[in-house]
C-alpha cells in the first residue's frame, strides 16, 4: 500500500462471513480498516443481525455497510423486504454512532425518500457508493449533507458523468475503487485492485479543473472527516 500511494483502505462486507474477514484484517494491519453489513442482495440468506453486532465495537471498524437497495435482479429479495430491513440496519448504525456506506441500483423512488426521513438522526455520516445517478439526484442527497463517491465507470468512455461530478461540493466528494469490481481504465476487465483508485481521481480532477494533488487530497481529507474512527483509533 505504502508503495502505491496509499494512506490507509477501507475494506467492506457484505454478509457475515465477509464482514468478519474485514473485521480480521483491520485488526491485524494497521493501515486497514473495516465496513461490517448485509447487502440487499444476501438478506434471503441472512435471517438476523447476530453475526455483524459482535463487530461493531471491535477497533478497526469504522462503518456499517454496505446496505442498501438492490431492484436491478429479479431473484433477489423482494422490495418490501429490502426496504424493511435496510430501515432496520439504519436503525443499527444510528445506535452504533457508525457512519454508513450506502448501495443504491435501480431504486431512486424508493431511495430518497427512505433516506430523508432519516436524514435527521444519521449523525455519523452517509455515504452513496459508487455514485451512478443523475445530477440532479446528487444534488438531493448534498442538501441531505451526504457524501456522493464515485469509483471506476467514470473512466469509461461512455459515462458522461461530467455533470454529475461537478455537481457534488468539495467537502463531500469521495473515490474508491470497489474492488475486485468495476475496474477502470485502463485496466477495465481485469481483477480491480485499491492501486487504481488514482484513475477514478485522474477522472474527478478533469472534470472539475483541478489538479491530482488537490482531488487526491481533498479526498482523502473527506474520508478522514467520514470514517472519524481512523483518526481516534490513531492505527496509522
Amino acid at each position: 500500500m505504502e508503495s502505491d500511494g496509499l494512506e490507509a483502505l477501507v475494506t467492506v462486507g457484505y454478509d457475515t462471513a465477509s464482514s468478519l474477514k474485514a473485521a480480521e484484517l483491520a485488526a491485524r494491519h494497521p493501515r486497514v480498516y473495516a465496513a461490517v453489513g448485509l447487502h440487499p442482495s444476501e438478506l434471503d440468506h441472512e435471517p438476523d443481525y447476530d453475526g455483524v453486532l459482535p463487530l461493531l465495537s471491535q477497533p478497526g471498524v469504522v462503518a456499517y455497510g454496505e446496505i442498501g437497495l438492490d431492484y436491478h435482479w429479479d431473484d433477489g429479495p423482494d422490495r418490501e423486504t429490502q426496504k424493511r430491513r435496510f430501515a432496520e440496519q439504519l436503525e443499527i448504525a444510528i445506535g452504533a454512532r457508525l457512519p454508513v456506506i450506502v448501495h443504491s441500483r435501480d431504486c431512486d423512488g424508493d431511495m430518497l425518500p427512505l433516506l430523508k426521513s432519516f436524514a435527521p438522526r444519521l449523525t455519523a455520516g452517509l455515504v452513496m457508493h459508487c455514485f451512478s445517478s443523475s445530477a440532479e439526484l446528487a444534488r438531493e442527497y448534498v442538501k441531505l449533507g451526504f457524501y456522493i463517491s464515485f469509483a471506476g465507470p467514470v473512466t469509461f468512455r461512455n459515462a458522461r458523468k461530467g455533470d454529475v461530478i461537478r455537481a457534488v461540493p468539495d467537502e463531500l466528494l469521495l473515490a474508491e475503487t470497489d474492488c475486485p469490481y468495476l475496474t477502470p481504465v485502463p485496466h477495465r476487465g481485469e481483477v480491480n485492485y485499491p492501486k487504481y483508485v488514482r484513475y477514478t481521481i485522474e477522472k474527478l480532477a478533469e472534470e472539475r479543473g483541478r489538479t491530482f494533488g488537490e482531488i487526491e487530497e481533498l479526498t482523502s481529507r473527506n474520508a478522514r472527516r467520514l470514517f472519524a474512527k481512523m483518526n481516534a483509533e490513531e492505527k496509522i
